[in-house]
């Protein structure tokens, strides 16, 4: 052996130099090879986080849709809703609105020239005298009359054209009762000459009509009221 032989020297492995760019630099992830090369526990909490994001989107979607549903059905049945009161209230009965006018005379000076019910079972029966003073009586369901207001004349006022006494309250109840079902629950006379007489009827699903009368007491028109 030769004595200034050296042993063979050893090489150190070369250590790959790390990766020294900004993490803001690093090669994005590709979503379309995010899989590869992952477990199979990789793979399974992807699949599970996109199937929540998905089932969030369709309940927030589904939310959405049925609000806008029930609102749709809200106004759709808030349309429907007919405007109607009590079928039992008012009269068909001439004779009932004959004495409720007589009841509420004793009480008041002039004609009848309105009588509407109320809702309690009672009656409003307007008066006028030739002066063109008005009072209003309320008829309680037990026949007593009580003053409610009084109108004083204005200088301008005149002597009323129509008024409701027997005769004409026989006349407008049989021609009202004559085109449709149901109680008068208000008379009226309007100043109109072609159409002087208003009654109000309901019918026995709480609609309203509303029928007029020209000054020979015959029904020339019929409306919703």
């Amino acid at each position: 052996m030769t004595e200034n032989s050296n042993p063979a020297e050893i090489t150190p492995a070369t250590t790959p130099a790390a990766d020294s760019r900004p993490i803001a630099e690093s090669t994005p992830l590709d979503l379309r090879t995010a899989g590869a090369g992952r477990g199979p526990l990789t793979r399974t909490l992807l699949i599970a986080g996109g199937s929540v994001l998905a089932a969030a989107v369709l309940v927030g979607g589904g939310v959405a849709v049925g609000a806008a549903i029930a609102d749709d059905g809200d106004d759709d049945d808030a349309a429907e809703v007919p405007s109607s009161v009590s079928a039992d209230r008012g009269t068909d009965s001439t004779a009932e609105l004959a004495e409720i006018v007589a009841a509420a005379a004793a009480a008041a000076d002039g004609e009848a020239v309105g009588v509407e019910a109320d809702t309690d079972g009672s009656w409003n029966v307007e008066f006028e005298t030739n002066a063109g003073d008005e009072t209003e009586v309320r008829v309680g369901s037990n026949g007593s009359a009580e003053v409610v207001s009084t109108d004083a004349a204005d200088p301008d006022d005149t002597a009323p054209q129509h008024v409701l006494d027997a005769d004409t309250l026989d006349a407008l109840v049989s021609a009202a009762m004559a085109e449709v079902d149901g109680r008068i629950v208000d008379i009226e006379i309007d100043a109109d000459a072609a159409s002087p007489f208003d009654v109000s009827v309901v019918q026995s699903n709480g609609r309203m009509l509303d029928l007029q009368l020209d000054a020979a007491l015959k029904v020339i028109s019929i409306t919703p009221a």
